[in-house]
């Protein structure tokens, strides 16, 4: 039976180790998981059940923290470097057995090395990695699963005793859902997605209560940079189900549903709160999971070359107030009407990025793994830095204040490359302008490039 083998150094990351063997056992069962402390009974040999376990598995997971490569034994030799450490022994025996190595880098510690690995072992720095952050570990968790269902069916094999229907999991199959999102794209019809995608947003919908986030009270001023903080990554957390969807089904390019995706946004503008007397901190950030959506299918769009759906989706669509009144999304969701950049830039994990960026920043670094496996680590750079840019042009042209976002920084230094970049979206043959962007007329467009780099030198020089 195919499984998962869980490699790890003990005082490197148990604590990962222990969680992904917990996930793992519960969606595939404990016996598809070796996990060496509990695998083993007492008095077995651990050398021969290693090995035997280990050939028996599919994937090898290595969990990687931040003493990993640098570990050293009580005479300070490297571990790596030794022969019988069974960190290595593992990994070497992964590779000899057709095994795939997969790394799983905790805390946010850089990507491996190759020089900083023994040559026997740079393989590994070779290998497509996953994070796991305990901050995020139950964003990273079932992102990690839903990676293994796809890439090792087998672990989830059906019981012998259904029968599948036709292009349908059979009765006791576990399915990830991003596999069955998948193939509900892939349907003639597609009817499936929109049932699919508004049952997310349904879910994520039932956790963001005034109960569980208020938008009322009193806080005192020093506890704000952390208590805004564990809200908005509070809103990441619920939200990240129906994010990867999104993403997922934004960059097939299907334009059936983008009807579904941008009413996704008005369904999550509608719940924000409009209380007399609210604290407006709290208010504005009830707009992040709107904002975090609308991120998603702009990238999701830019990466796709849908100009048509980013035109769409922030300047036709819209927030509509009490009294009626629609205010379209680009608008709505200015970064700085939802967080205020002096806040982003207090809050203890955003700390030390300049006050104009620290929203941006955490949008790309939320947005990376959302997009893991959507789109290519590069891709997704340009994909968000040229959203970015886009959107704040058309800010621009909207109104005399624009949203700057990280790549401003890199505007500043240089402003023809991300320009040239996306030249071929702002030209009057363009899907950007013949829908309607800059009222269709290029001359539109160089007012809205000219502003926008004075208000870069004007901000960062």
């Amino acid at each position: 039976m195919p499984g998962v083998f869980v490699n790890y150094r003990t005082g490197d990351g148990e604590w990962a180790a222990a969680l992904v063997k917990r996930e793992l056992s519960a969606r595939f069962g404990g016996d598809q998981v070796f996990y060496a402390s509990q695998s083993i009974r007492l008095g077995e040999d651990f050398s021969r059940e290693i090995l035997s376990g280990l050939r028996r598995c599919e994937v090898l997971l290595a969990l990687i923290g931040p003493r990993w490569v640098h570990a050293v034994d009580r005479e300070g030799v490297r571990r790596l470097d030794k022969p019988d450490d069974w960190v290595r022994r593992e990994i070497l025996e992964a590779f000899d057995c057709g095994l795939r190595v997969i790394p799983v880098l905790m805390d946010g510690i850089d990507p491996l090395r190759e020089a900083d690995l023994p040559d026997a072992l740079q393989r590994v720095a070779r290998c497509q990695y996953l994070r796991i952050h305990h901050r995020s570990d139950d964003l990273d968790l079932p992102r990690l699963v839903d990676e293994l269902v796809e890439l090792v069916p087998e672990l989830v094999a059906p019981r012998p005793s259904s029968a599948p229907r036709p292009g349908r999991p059979a009765e006791g199959e576990l399915r990830s859902p991003i596999t069955e999102f998948r193939q509900a794209l892939s349907e003639p019809l597609g009817l499936s997605v929109h049932e699919r995608v508004q049952a997310a947003a349904s879910a994520a919908l039932e956790l963001l209560t005034e109960v569980r986030y208020p938008t009322t009270g009193h806080l005192h001023d020093s506890d704000l940079p952390s208590d805004l903080e564990k809200r908005l990554t509070g809103y990441e957390h619920d939200l990240a189900p129906l994010l990867r969807l999104v993403a997922i089904g934004v960059r097939s390019g299907d334009r059936r549903h983008d009807e579904v995706w941008t009413g996704l946004v008005e369904r999550f503008l509608r719940r924000q709160p409009r209380h007399h007397g609210a604290r407006d901190v709290w208010v504005n950030a009830s707009a992040y999971p709107a904002l975090l959506l609308t991120c998603v299918i702009g990238v999701a769009a830019t990466v796709a070359n849908r100009e048509d759906l980013l035109h769409r989706l922030l300047c036709r669509t819209a927030a509509t107030s009490a009294d009626g009144r629609t205010t379209p999304v680009l608008r709505e969701l200015a970064l700085r009407n939802v967080v205020d950049p002096r806040h982003a830039a207090a809050l203890p994990t955003w700390g030390g990025a300049p006050p104009h960026q620290a929203l941006s920043v955490q949008l790309r670094q939320v947005l990376s793994r959302v997009f893991f496996n959507v789109v290519d680590g590069p891709a997704f750079e340009w994909a968000f830095a040229d959203y970015e840019f886009l959107r704040s042009l058309l800010e621009l042209h909207d109104a005399p204040f624009s949203s700057l976002g990280e790549f401003a920084v890199r505007l500043d230094h240089d402003d023809s490359v991300i320009y040239q970049r996306n030249a071929a979206r702002l030209d009057a043959d363009s899907v950007l302008l013949r829908a309607g962007a800059f009222g269709g007329e290029p001359d539109n467009v160089a007012v809205a490039w000219r502003e926008l780099r004075q208000a870069t030198r004007a901000r960062y020089s």
